[in-house]
């Protein structure tokens, strides 16, 4: 009863099929890469290209070995048939009801349906529907058609859909070159036999036993195939022989990354847009052997607007490139974000990782200069000490508690508070250099911009050290994720939680939490596009898609006459009694330096009122946070670097952004106008090259070598931005662990 139960489901589906209205049999779209546009929506800055590559070719680029290659290993009688191999579709039938092992029972031409409606299930019924939409086919198209389409779209391992994209990939070839030698410039017939009964063997699971994955199963395979095509007379059992014997090396080749003018960037908003239009769940969960079928992403050709400004860019990773010149010098990462909107203006990043070897001389870390598509990208994934750039948060906090920017308190060069764990039983801690001997009375505000660690790591523990870290959180900073090694990685425990001990946080996250500050209090999340357009092509934009790119709406993490008064605080840290006048510039920068011990992390976060709503943020150090007792290198603090006996954040972080500016509006001035022409009766003097000064490009002015913390008077006017009006630029003492 279930044996005709079973049959009379089946031949309803079977005629169904037949009597249905028709199905689509086109040849799927071959995926197109995304297209990413600067923010003036006409300046290219990547490709995002897609991970499968199928490349339709016409039936007269694919050799005749190729289609009797796949006839012989994969349906014999293809040329007979029409659309179905009863026997064998009997054979695969009777072992699916009895439990049996799964067999091939299906054509070329069910493969190819299967392929392009989705028919994916393994089940009785969905091999009678597929058979019935085989003759369907085979009524519609011709043999030679329905071949050309079939080899056009199957999946042949590693991501290649179609003989074309396989044979680029493992032979470095078109298909329709299987039979030249690249090395010696000649074509062979047995190459291309070998190459072609290669192919072919893929198909039943071309994830594992392809020449990449497993070289002696797709030799096996091989072998199958050339057997099938001796079965099948295509060759000659000599010729079959020869064949097998001739060597072959997969090429893997690939397309790399293309070239960006902002690789990190174009990274960054590559993952956005797989989050926001990759493949949905339902689409996920149809696959062939493991590789996704569809995606959202790469069907239409989508061209994305992206937040990036081209100026700001080039200069921010040029003043990166000026301060930090050397192969040896320490990393960084500086990002910019318009407060106002959350978009993401800028993103640049030094990548320096010396070679690394354990103690039998084995290396363990690859030298690497730059950054690497795909790779670390240190302003998204480096996790480092905030250092004293969490005072702000500490201010905002104690304000919202009932606090005021004017409270006056008093302060000593060093500190110290009781605690059992403390040698002596006294945690002690001190300010920077240039501050630790000195004592007095100020404001919470003077405090600030002076960066005193002895007024914030008290007030720290007065207003609750888990309120300063929820407000962090809440302003948008990112920390360190969980681990079994640190199941607490942001912990407000320590009694040094006020120098920024365990808020370890991106730049990306801090640039955003500051941008926070500014925005009143109002937190908007990170924006890398504004507008996608999709199936445009040539100069034809597309079709706007609906919704793409929004903003969503922001939080309030504070109350806005908090963040209001912060900021305003921040504003005299790039002066002359501030910690960071290497900012200055000639209009208002809101700022705060950041350093922790040894200088082993040092931050400038600069933010912009006019003439751009703006913030950076920029960090520097090495690789390693510890492990070994070296000074500029893989780890350690950053001590006499390109002149500087330490770097703190008011120092080089600082000096990256006065640069960026300062190459910015350099990029943005209008040409010169031409000279007047000399008078007409005097011959006009002949033109002599006299270059106009370049004040902002020439190399960074550091303070000069010493074994002494810097000078607490004024440094050279030459260290400060070349801003016209910019206030001069003094030096005090810069911060130390925290300052």
């Amino acid at each position: 009863m279930v044996l005709v139960l079973a049959l009379l489901v089946g031949a309803g589906a079977f005629v169904g099929g037949l009597l249905a209205a028709p199905a689509s049999f086109d040849l799927p779209p071959a995926p197109k890469p995304a297209l990413l546009y600067a923010a003036d929506g006409t300046t290219q800055i990547g490709v995002i290209r897609p991970p499968n590559r199928r490349e339709p070719v016409e039936a007269a680029a694919i050799p005749q070995v190729v289609r009797e290659a796949f006839i012989s290993a994969e349906d014999e009688r293809f040329l007979e048939h029409s659309g179905v191999d009863v026997k064998a579709t009997v054979r695969a039938a009777y072992n699916d009801l009895t439990g049996g092992r799964l067999q091939g029972g299906s054509t070329i031409t069910q493969q190819y349906v299967k392929n392009v409606t989705a028919l994916d299930d393994d089940t009785l019924t969905r091999k009678l529907r597929e058979a019935s939409l085989a003759v369907r086919l085979e009524r519609e198209m011709d043999k030679d058609q329905i071949l050309t389409d079939y080899l056009n779209v199957l999946y042949l391992g590693n991501g290649s859909f179609g003989v074309q994209a396989a044979s680029k990939y493992y032979f470095g070839v078109p298909v329709s070159d299987l039979a030249l030698d690249e090395a010696t410039g000649t074509r062979s017939r047995l190459l291309e036999v070998a190459r072609a009964s290669m192919l072919a063997g893929l198909v039943p699971a071309p994830s594992v036993w392809n020449p990449v994955a497993d070289p002696e199963t797709a030799k096996a395979r091989q072998r199958y195939a050339l057997n099938r095509m001796v079965v099948g007379g295509y060759v000659s059992p000599q010729e079959a022989s020869d064949a097998y014997e001739v060597p072959i090396e997969p090429v893997r080749e690939t397309e790399g990354e293309p070239p960006s003018s902002a690789p990190e960037f174009a990274d960054v908003l590559k993952e956005t847009l797989r989050e926001d239009y990759g493949s949905t769940e339902a689409e996920a969960a149809t696959q062939v052997d493991g590789e996704l079928t569809e995606d959202r992403l790469f069907r239409t050709g989508l061209r994305v607007t992206s937040t990036l400004d081209p100026q700001l860019q080039a200069a921010m990773q040029a003043a990166l490139q000026q301060v930090l010149p050397d192969a040896d010098d320490p990393q960084a990462a500086s990002v910019a974000i318009d407060w106002t909107t959350g978009d993401v203006k800028a993103m640049a990043t030094l990548r320096r990782v010396p070679e690394r070897v354990d103690a039998t001389g084995a290396v363990v870390v690859e030298a690497s200069q730059g950054y690497q598509r795909g790779g670390t990208n240190l302003a998204t994934d480096a996790y480092r000490s905030t250092g004293s750039t969490i005072k702000p948060f500490t201010l905002a906090t104690a304000l919202a508690n009932g606090r005021s920017v004017d409270d006056r308190v008093s302060y000593a060069g060093c500190d110290g508070i009781p605690n059992a764990d403390s040698p002596g039983g006294v945690y002690r801690y001190c300010n920077a250099a240039g501050e630790s001997s000195g004592s007095g009375r100020t404001t919470l505000a003077g405090a600030l911009a002076r960066s005193l660690n002895t007024v914030y790591v008290p007030l720290a523990i007065q207003v609750g050290r888990e309120k300063v870290r929820d407000l962090m959180l809440a302003a948008g900073v990112q920390v360190r994720p969980p681990s079994e090694a640190n199941p607490t990685p942001f912990s407000p425990a320590p009694l040094s939680f006020g120098l920024g001990t365990t808020a370890e946080v991106t730049p990306l996250s801090l640039a955003n939490a500051y941008a926070t500050l500014m925005n009143g209090g109002v937190r908007l999340e990170p924006r890398f596009y504004t507008e996608v357009r999709e199936g445009g092509s040539g100069t034809d934009p597309g079709v706007v898609r609906p919704g793409a790119g929004a903003q969503a709406p922001g939080t309030q993490a504070m109350p806005k006459e908090v963040a209001d008064q912060v900021v305003e605080a921040m504003s005299k840290v790039a002066t002359a009694g501030g910690t960071a006048p290497r900012a200055a510039q000639d209009f208002v920068v809101y700022g705060k330096t950041g350093t922790t011990n040894d200088s082993t992390d040092a931050w400038f976060v600069g933010c912009s009122k006019a003439p751009q709503t703006l913030c950076i943020a920029t960090w520097m150090g090495y690789e390693y946070t510890g492990g070994c007792s070296l000074v500029n290198g893989p780890c350690g603090g950053m001590l006499d670097v390109n002149g500087v006996p330490q770097v703190f954040g008011g120092t080089l972080p600082a000096e990256v952004y006065a640069r960026t500016l300062a190459l910015l509006r350099e990029a943005q001035a209008p040409p010169a106008p031409p000279a007047p022409p000399a008078p007409a009766e005097e011959p006009a003097p002949r033109a002599t090259a006299t270059p106009r000064p370049r004040t902002t490009t020439a190399p960074p002015t550091r303070a000069p070598a010493a074994t002494t913390p810097p000078p607490t008077t004024a440094p050279p006017a030459t260290t400060a931005p070349p801003a016209p009006t910019a206030p001069p630029a003094t030096t005090s003492a810069p911060a130390v662990p925290g300052g």
